[in-house]
């Protein structure tokens, strides 16, 4: 075999090889990204979490997976128009979750309202909204007219919420899977130049 044939051989393979790895990182983007509403307390009315600030500092995306984990006997999660959100009306619910371990997986571009609608859980705070955003790239929105602001702080106390450790994710970005799939694609782009420079 001439020196040509097998540069030419081992450049296929190489291309081979990368195409399955390029496949490979694809299917993990396209699978969405898992979040535990609430963080490690869950979802509870018993709780210090706020549930609107865990939800801000989070970038929702199509095929992303809210968890709900609760105690089925004194909660549940009910999906609601923005009207009903806003007024903590759960009388009329898009959808009721009630098993006590739900996952709700975003499948379009636009707002989802949740709450409990367990008496005064949702005048306590438990709710939220998730914006869920097209692509990896964002811009971050200002939240719906009209929500509720938090109580004041007692004079000359101030409230800080400092985000918790266990809610960072040693897991890469989408930003840095898509540049990861952006260098992959120009070094196939090239080892294809190269292989039909060779031939």
């Amino acid at each position: 075999m001439s020196s040509s044939t097998r540069t030419i051989t081992t450049t296929k393979m190489t291309l081979h090889t990368l195409l399955i790895i390029a496949l490979g990182l694809n299917a993990m983007m396209v699978k969405g990204e898992v979040y535990k509403v609430g963080g490690s307390a869950g979802w509870t009315a018993n709780s210090d979490s706020n549930y609107s600030d865990w939800a801000s500092s989070k970038k929702f995306y199509l095929k992303d997976v809210l968890v709900f984990e609760y105690n089925a006997t004194t909660d549940n999660v009910v999906l609601v128009t923005h009207s009903h959100y806003r007024s903590c009306n759960t009388s009329a619910p898009i959808k009721v979750y009630d098993s006590g371990n739900d996952t709700f997986t975003i499948k379009s571009s636009r707002h989802f309202f949740f709450t409990s609608n367990f008496p005064g859980h949702c005048e306590a705070g438990q709710k939220f909204y998730a914006r869920a955003q097209k692509s990896s790239h964002h811009v971050t929105a200002p939240p719906p007219s009209s929500t509720i602001s938090p109580s004041p702080s007692p004079s000359g106390v101030s409230k800080t919420i400092a985000p918790s450790p266990t809610e960072s994710s040693a897991a890469p970005t989408r930003d840095h899977k898509w540049m990861l799939m952006n260098i992959i694609g120009v070094a196939l782009s090239g080892l294809v130049i190269l292989a039909n420079g060779n031939a």
